[in-house]
């Protein structure tokens, strides 16, 4: 009787648990500005007492699903987690999951008044997962702490603004195609454009004397 008593309200926290969940992705699809536990409990047909029974904030069902999204990454879709300098691998396959992401999920990373800017702390926290099996610019002689951390940034910053634009663009350029560019953008800037650019200049043939008359 203890057993089943146990289990049924195993079921209920599961049911309650997911009628939030559920319901906060329904605010942030409409677009909801800011998403408060009064508004979320009527929206989940609780009451708010019942919410801080499963979470002690707003800012931890935030942070649940963050690590939520993380956690189904890490386990499912990497497949180098324990190699920090494979930067180019990490930025394809972290594009094209959060590329089959449903709506809010988007919003959310692309809107950064949730959560104090869901967003940034998803890419942060992806790469301190990575930095738990080393920092891959330690070894590097010309790579001090200080520059270190900045190159991390400007690895994060770029996959987050980029990821932000291609959702702006309605996806126009093929998810496996934007990868690619991320990671080829990452590991070596822009240089490489310049110079394919700079090769078909070369390589197109100039006008006879005749065209040009």
């Amino acid at each position: 009787m203890a057993e089943k008593a146990e289990k049924m309200n195993d079921l209920r926290v599961e049911r309650t648990r997911r009628a939030i969940q559920q319901a906060f992705h329904e605010m942030v699809n409409e677009g909801a500005k800011r998403i408060t536990v009064k508004e979320l409990a009527e929206r989940a047909g609780i009451n708010r007492k019942t919410f801080y029974l499963h979470y002690d904030s707003i800012e931890a069902l935030y942070s649940e699903e963050l690590e939520r999204i993380l956690d189904d990454y890490f386990d499912n879709y990497e497949t180098t987690p324990e190699a920090p300098e494979d930067i180019a691998g990490h930025a394809i396959r972290f594009f094209l999951y959060l590329a089959q992401q449903p709506p809010a999920i988007e919003r959310l990373i692309c809107t950064p008044a949730y959560f104090d800017d869901f967003g940034d702390k998803l890419y942060r926290h992806q790469m301190d997962r990575y930095a738990s099996a080393g920092n891959p610019f330690e070894d590097l002689p010309y790579v001090s702490y200080g520059k270190s951390e900045l190159v991390l940034s400007f690895i994060r910053s770029t996959a987050l603004g980029f990821y932000r634009q291609w959702i702006r663009d309605n996806k126009s350029v093929d998810p496996n195609e934007a990868a690619e560019l991320l990671a080829a953008l990452t590991c070596h800037g822009i240089n490489w454009l310049l110079v394919d650019k700079q090769c078909n200049q070369l390589a197109t043939p100039a006008p006879s004397s005749s065209a040009r008359l």
